[in-house]
């Protein structure tokens, strides 16, 4: 296997690798590689240069064919901010390439003063190049078919999955977390709950390559099941007695099923969208209170 300064280099199938990222932590994310005969299929692309050539890198140490196509599973920039590094045409679900537009002016430095120890370097929004819309998208490889899936808002407005028939295995983006807190910073935390029920029956027999974390199987999903519906109750009871800090919700109800699991403060984050969706807030919009949001999920880390 090749060598990989950040990530560890894992065959699914036959032609089918996942490069999982070490930590998994912010902005360190996992990216697919799928053998399409002709040419090579990214799935999602990193957050900097760096690490985008990086994974080109893997590519031509595996001998796979040059990369033409990328799928972006939803808009994030650990996932999209390296597409013009990988320089093929991008897929996108519809309501993905919309965030894109919307955020092409304030990424990445509106993370720069949260993450001071990451490199942005070379990161930065391209518009993608084939849109998909909620019925997905089937591509047909040497080896077998990929079938793109749309399963509703979640993490993000527009998240995609990719099956792999032949490798048995299910590119899942950030649907998925495993031993990394999941992030539901602008999307909804019951589109998601629903969104795992229809990823179970997908997932079944298969395995699931996250945005972050290990490698999984189905069973990781009724952890983040679990851990979704304790934020959701957790903030409307608390909702209900009138108390509407994020902060003090989080440190009232706590992490839940997922203690132990990095990245605990996003918790303070997860509180406040799902205060946002009770409150009838769409998925795609960002907190306007995000800079202070910030600070108290800092400030809930150092408790």
């Amino acid at each position: 296997m090749p060598k990989c300064e950040w990530c560890s280099v894992e065959k699914l199938g036959d032609g089918v690798y996942a490069l999982i990222d070490r930590d998994g932590g912010w902005f360190l994310s996992n990216t697919g590689l799928v053998d399409m005969g002709s040419y090579t299929l990214v799935i999602d692309t990193q957050y900097n240069e760096a690490r985008a050539r990086d994974v080109l890198q893997v590519i031509e140490d595996l001998g796979l064919p040059a990369p033409k196509l990328v799928l972006n599973t939803h808009h994030h920039g650990d996932h999209a901010w390296g597409n013009h590094v990988i320089g093929a045409p991008a897929i996108m679900h519809r309501e993905a390439a919309r965030m894109v537009e919307a955020l092409r002016d304030l990424a990445p430095a509106m993370y720069e003063p949260f993450f001071p120890q990451l490199d942005f370097t070379g990161s930065k929004y391209t518009r993608p190049d084939i849109i998909v819309g909620d019925e997905g998208l089937t591509l047909q490889a040497d080896k077998g078919s990929i079938h793109i899936r749309y399963l509703g808002p979640a993490h993000t407005p527009g998240d995609l999955v990719a099956i792999v028939d032949w490798a048995k295995a299910v590119f899942a983006g950030d649907l998925v977390f495993n031993k990394v807190t999941p992030l539901a910073l602008d999307g909804t935390i019951q589109g998601w709950l629903r969104a795992l029920d229809e990823l179970e029956k997908l997932a079944d027999g298969k395995k699931i390559v996250g945005g972050h974390g290990p490698i999984a199987d189905k069973k990781v999903l009724s952890g983040i099941r679990g851990y979704l519906r304790h934020v959701l109750e957790g903030a409307r009871e608390a909702l209900e007695e009138g108390i509407t800090d994020p902060l003090a919700i989080a440190r009232r109800i706590g992490p839940g099923p997922l203690r132990g699991w990095k990245e605990e403060e996003r918790l303070v984050l997860n509180v406040a969208r799902a205060l946002m969706g009770l409150h009838g807030r769409p998925p795609g919009e960002i907190p306007p209170d995000l800079p202070e949001l910030a600070r108290k999920m800092l400030e809930y880390r150092g408790q």
